[in-house]
């Protein structure tokens, strides 16, 4: 898959026929739009395991802008209420987020009531990021990088396009859409750097 006198980049492959989408718990989808948009819709599966919370806080990354966000419960499917909150309402009503910076913004999702002593509630996160520094086009090559905290993240390259580069390990498959599938694993104690190259099917 390589071309034009690209150095390889390293890569683990693996063609499969289909891949689940979802997964039990924390494990996010980013699904990248055309470059040209610098848009990427994400699903965020995790859930909210403090006792007593009655909402989950999700950050929203600086320097990209969100919008079309949604919320549901897993176990029911019923939409939770949400809204948008910085950091200063966030340490200054006791919700966590305790090193936040005062300008960091947060999507706080209403849960459908408190988490229970031992118990977990689950909720699936929609929205789309708007983010020209982390995804755009270049000279043809499409390039996605950003770091990736939690330990599951699958990144769907948009159609027509085929896999060129990926700086970390991933397992490449296709949907049956024929849209290439990276599957990535963060077995780190930080943040997974993730750097993918791609470009347009001729």
């Amino acid at each position: 898959m390589m071309g034009n006198g690209q150095k390889p980049m390293r890569l683990c492959t693996l063609l499969l026929v289909t891949a689940p989408l979802f997964a039990a718990d924390e494990f996010t989808v980013y699904d990248l739009l055309a470059p040209e948009t610098h848009k990427f819709a994400i699903i965020y599966d995790v859930s909210a395991t403090r006792e007593g919370a009655p909402y989950y806080l999700n950050p929203i990354r600086h320097g990209s802008v969100a919008d079309k966000e949604s919320v549901v419960d897993r176990a029911t499917g019923q939409p939770l209420k949400f809204d948008i909150i910085d950091g200063k309402t966030a340490k200054a009503e006791g919700l966590g987020g305790r090193n936040s910076a005062d300008d960091d913004h947060f999507l706080r999702v209403h849960l459908l009531k408190p988490v229970a002593k031992g118990s977990e509630t689950r909720i699936r996160i929609y929205k789309t990021y708007t983010d020209a520094a982390s995804y755009f086009e270049k000279d043809g090559a499409l390039m996605w990088e950003r770091p990736l905290g939690i330990k599951r993240n699958v990144v769907i390259l948009p159609p027509g396009y085929e896999l060129t580069g990926s700086a970390s390990p991933a397992i490449v498959s296709t949907d049956p859409d024929g849209r290439v599938r990276l599957s990535f694993l963060n077995d780190r104690d930080d943040q997974l750097p993730v750097k993918i190259t791609a470009r347009r099917v001729k």
